[in-house]
């Protein structure tokens, strides 16, 4: 004979934290939480038997929405070659080219050529310093002479 199957609920204390169980409700200042009974293997093999029907309806529906998408996108596919076909090839027309333009003022080519009775600036800035005179060593930046005399690289 199966055990008769009794409605159990968990009250948890909200101020305490202290767990009681009970088969009527829990008063107000506790929560409550349904305990359900274990399942008997029985009731695990019906359960996983539901689940496999379940998905095997799910993943037929599927294919029947993945096959009735295909069926619509190849006749509209169809469709708009027919209508394609239907219409006249475009015909692109290009300008005659154009005239070439005169620009009012002269264009010189590069390298620059200067127009004629042009006169080449002066160099702008010092003069460059003068060579030093005698046995100086320079390096890169200054020049020393034996003397301890130094100044700058010309």
């Amino acid at each position: 004979m199966a055990p008769a199957a009794a409605q159990v609920q968990r009250c948890t204390d909200t101020r305490t934290g202290q767990v009681t169980y009970t088969d009527g409700p829990c008063p107000s200042h506790q929560r409550s939480v349904e305990v359900l009974p274990a399942q008997t293997p029985e009731e695990k093999a019906a359960q996983a038997r539901q689940y496999e029907e379940a998905q095997a309806r799910w993943q037929a529906e599927q294919a029947r929405t993945e096959a009735l998408r295909r069926a619509e996108a190849e006749k509209a596919a169809a469709q708009a070659a027919a209508a394609a076909a239907q219409r006249p090839p475009v015909q692109i027309q290009l300008p005659p080219p154009a005239e070439p333009q005169v620009v009012p003022y002269p264009v010189y080519p590069y390298p620059p050529a200067y127009p004629p009775g042009h006169r080449p600036r002066p160099p702008h800035g010092k003069p460059p310093p003068p060579e030093p005179e005698g046995p100086w060593q320079c390096n890169v930046f200054r020049c020393y002479d034996g003397k301890g005399n130094v100044r700058p690289r010309p």
